[in-house]
């Protein structure tokens, strides 16, 4: 089979879905799962979408009215919606050969089919792994199959959004006429990597619909955007020519930042919010088997007049390239030191590491302490195996403190029902005596 297929799968709703998995009560609810800081909106069930709740609306501005209308809100679980992701390619991984599977997102996978469609119904196996993540772990999903990626991405939008295709599209077993008709009802906003924004540009040339786009001049258009706009109309004709980014490819840099949950006056406390930063990105480093040799620190002040926020930054080279906890802690640490001024209100850190290096391919010269390097290698692996067994909060750096100001706001978060011991779903002793029962 010369044709090439592709499958997009995701998850419906994903953080809404998660959290009706543990509380069925929220099914047929208007749901809501809000971003960092209980920021903006990033998740909708289909009933709150219904109620002309937008996509990053700020949770502040509609906050009363959504109440009001019975709307409930979530703060974001990222370990509830961690572990499910994970169980979710778990179970890819046992229906597809893992170099069939392109990860996009958390809740997201592109599929390469064309090798199982020589030998299977792919359009029947594919609803047949609909069913089986719905019974496993209660998530409902959608699949849209192409010959494209960009048709696969399509055809998963036409699943969603109409009820007849149950939950999946496959576009190449559909009639021509059939197929202009959607792609004629279609913003073309809704193609994969153009958005709103190329969207209104695109409507200075008399491009308003996915139709207008698949039969646009795609010379005439990549001169005036860029070449992606030109394999994009290609993909939408069923040209294959756009490819994802390698996961295994090690990061040029890693940052971790977030905002305070409130505005930080004292040095101490920033300084966890570093500590937590640097874990945070070191956890990355280790991973992809790099060495980090230089690490920068942003610090935001906190300003009266627009953007609101002054950003501070200062970087710092080490000696030699290191994965070392203690080292990088230390760096980032003493740049706080020379940051931080006094009565002055801080609202966000930020923590990058550059100037990776592979571990495997780095080479220290003799005039590196290389018998203190080693025994901090053999340090890294033992934290790195006491992380393992006893999970990532057994051993800290210090700065430790009751005084959680920098951390999230999270008013509104679930349980971590799979990942904390504490928090693990419980059945009352009442319940079960109402299920023996009946």
């Amino acid at each position: 089979m010369n044709q090439q297929l592709f499958a997009l799968i995701d998850i419906n709703n994903c953080y809404v879905s998660c959290e009706r998995v543990f509380n069925p009560r929220l099914n047929g609810q208007a749901v809501v799962v809000l971003s960092n800081n209980d920021g903006c909106v990033v998740s909708r069930s289909n009933e709150a979408k219904a109620l002309n709740i937008g996509m990053a609306v700020p949770w502040y501005e509609i906050e009363q009215q959504a109440l009001a209308a019975g709307v409930k809100v979530f703060s974001s679980n990222y370990a509830l919606y961690a572990d499910m992701s994970r169980r979710f390619f778990s179970i890819l991984e046992q229906h597809f050969h893992p170099d069939d599977l392109e990860p996009y997102s958390i809740d997201e996978c592109f599929i390469q089919l064309s090798s199982y469609a020589e030998h299977f119904d792919v359009e029947q196996y594919c609803r047949d792994l609909i069913q089986r993540i719905e019974q496993w772990l209660g998530l409902p999903c959608c699949i849209g199959i192409g010959t494209t990626r960009t048709q696969a991405k399509l055809a998963n939008y036409f699943a969603k959004k109409r009820i007849g295709f149950k939950s999946l599209c496959y576009l190449p077993h559909m009639d021509l006429c059939s197929y202009e008709s959607l792609l004629l009802e279609t913003p073309v906003s809704e193609v994969w990597g153009i958005g709103r924004k190329i969207s209104k540009q695109l409507q200075n040339h008399a491009i308003y619909s996915c139709y207008d786009l698949t039969f646009a001049n795609e010379h005439y258009l990549g001169k005036q955007f860029s070449v992606m706009i030109a394999r994009t109309i290609r993909e939408l004709k069923g040209q294959s020519c756009i490819t994802l980014n390698n996961p295994a490819t090690p990061a040029k840099s890693i940052l971790s930042s977030r905002s305070f949950s409130s505005a930080l006056t004292e040095k101490s406390i920033i300084k966890q919010a570093v500590i937590f930063h640097v874990n945070r990105a070191h956890k990355r480093l280790t991973q992809q088997r790099q060495l980090c040799a230089c690490v920068h620190v942003a610090l935001y002040e906190k300003i009266s007049v627009p953007p609101y926020k002054n950003k501070l930054s200062y970087a710092l080279g080490l000696e030699y390239a290191s994965d070392d906890l203690l080292a990088l802690n230390c760096a980032a640490l003493k740049q706080i030191d020379v940051l931080f001024k006094e009565n002055k209100k801080y609202i966000k850190v930020e923590i990058m590491f550059s100037a990776l290096h592979i571990k495997q391919h780095y080479i220290h010269d003799l005039w590196q302490p290389l018998a203190q390097i080693q025994q901090r290698d053999n340090l890294m692996n033992t934290l790195l195996k006491m992380q393992q067994r006893y999970g990532s909060n057994c051993i800290q750096v210090g700065y430790h403190s009751a005084n959680t100001a920098w951390q999230m706001k999270q008013q509104h978060r679930s349980p971590r029902y799979t990942t904390c011991w504490k928090e693990l779903l419980t059945i009352h002793d009442s319940a079960l005596t109402v299920t023996q029962n009946k």
